[in-house]
């Protein structure tokens, strides 16, 4: 085995890769003022407004960049957008000596063309590290693997200072069901390898640092549903929240995923207290990639369509409940592009293409769409609680 890089060589070699310190100084950069709100006034961003609430989705850039028709549809319904890939570690610094923004600066300048905000996707995960970034941290000390983490923030959050309302400091922290506990939910990473479990508490010190006006989110997968390992999950979750809060990690929001899987039930009163846990904690909810995986319902178009929006419904019901709920954004907007028909464990047994998003491949809108719209509109007025829980 070769010996582990010193200390001044994974500085150097972070230096290298534009993770330094003057990233931090180097301010905002520069996508302009936001311009006046494009969407409609009988869009979805426009019935969660008048709740005080954001509606959005998350925008894949090869379908960003080559349909015209999709921006417009992007642009009509929403009032936030987040990236799948274009900010994540993979595409930023795809090779060690290089820097690539070209992408997510491109969609963050869509945005904030048409009024949008948006989200940062995401810092720290244990998944979507280029090749080389493996090696680097398995050899490395703790002292070193926290440097380079901080060069990373800041290089990527320094980017975008002032531009993004919330990051996903850290995505996925916790396994699920099959998944090996590392000690109190965490599950294996190559950053709790590296660093230990202080880890997480880290990087949200990092972003504070480095952007203290973007809100650090923890974005957790599968806390959503009515199934005895999830609902073990939820308490783990609480406890670590807890913990977090009395240490003082600058942690000001969680976020429910919330890929939801029609052959699991919905459990209203359990996800409600979950909810009202963590409000009473001072933080707010986000729901950042909401989506409907169908598997469990027919194949007819027209039933599995109502099917797929009854689900919604009743997890918006309970969502929207809580003051402490901020925005609502789906994984992409569009059926052809979900990612569910691409997972070997998500396809549907019938080969069908799933259809779990507000828009078909026409860009339509669907029932699913007409569940959210009606979903906000009889959602309680939460506006007051949720500009101030925005403002902390």
């Amino acid at each position: 085995m070769p010996p582990p890089p010193s200390r001044r060589s994974i500085l150097a070699g972070a230096a290298s890769l534009g993770l330094a310190h003057a990233a931090r100084a180097a301010g905002p950069a520069g996508f302009g003022p936001l311009g006046r709100p494009s969407w409609s006034g009988d869009s979805l961003q426009a019935a969660a407004a008048a709740k005080g609430l954001l509606y959005g989705c998350e925008v894949p850039f090869h379908r960003f960049d080559s349909t015209p028709a999709y921006r417009q549809a992007v642009a009509r319904e929403c009032g936030i957008l987040v990236c799948g890939t274009e900010m994540k570690m993979e595409e930023v610094l795809p090779a060690p000596g290089k820097t690539d923004f070209a992408r997510g600066d491109a969609i963050l300048r869509f945005a904030r063309g048409n009024g949008q905000r948006m989200r940062g996707h995401t810092l720290v995960w244990h998944a979507a590290l280029p090749p080389w970034v493996g090696p680097l941290l398995g050899r490395a000390s703790a002292v070193q693997a926290e440097d380079f983490m901080r060069r990373w923030i800041e290089t990527v959050a320094g980017h975008y200072r002032g531009q993004i309302v919330a990051w996903d400091v850290v995505n996925e922290i916790f396994g699920n069901e099959a998944d090996p506990d590392r000690g109190g939910g965490l599950r294996d990473s190559p950053w709790l390898a590296a660093i230990g479990p202080g880890y997480v508490d880290l990087a949200f010190r990092i972003l504070h640092e480095t952007d203290p006006a973007a809100a650090g989110t923890w974005n957790e997968d599968a806390v959503e549903q009515g199934v005895p390992w999830m609902e073990a999950k939820r308490t783990k979750v609480l406890r670590r929240l807890e913990g977090m809060r009395s240490r003082g990690v600058p942690i000001r929001r969680f976020g429910l995923q919330s890929h939801l899987t029609s052959t699991i039930p919905i459990d209203q009163g359990q996800l409600r207290r979950f909810l009202r846990e963590i409000g009473q904690m001072g933080l707010g909810i986000a729901i950042t990639e909401l989506d409907i995986d169908d598997r469990a319902f027919p194949s007819d178009v027209a039933t599995r369509d109502r099917k797929v929006a009854d689900y919604a419904r009743r997890y918006l019901d309970v969502v929207l409940d809580e003051p402490a709920c901020l925005d609502v954004l789906t994984w992409d907007i569009y059926d052809p592009d979900t990612w569910l028909n691409d997972h070997p464990y998500r396809k549907r047994p019938d080969g069908l293409p799933q259809r779990a998003l507000p828009l078909d491949a026409q860009f339509r809108r669907k029932p699913l769409w007409h569940a959210m719209k009606a979903a906000f509109e009889a959602a309680p007025d939460h506006k007051a609680a949720r500009e101030t829980l925005r403002r902390v």
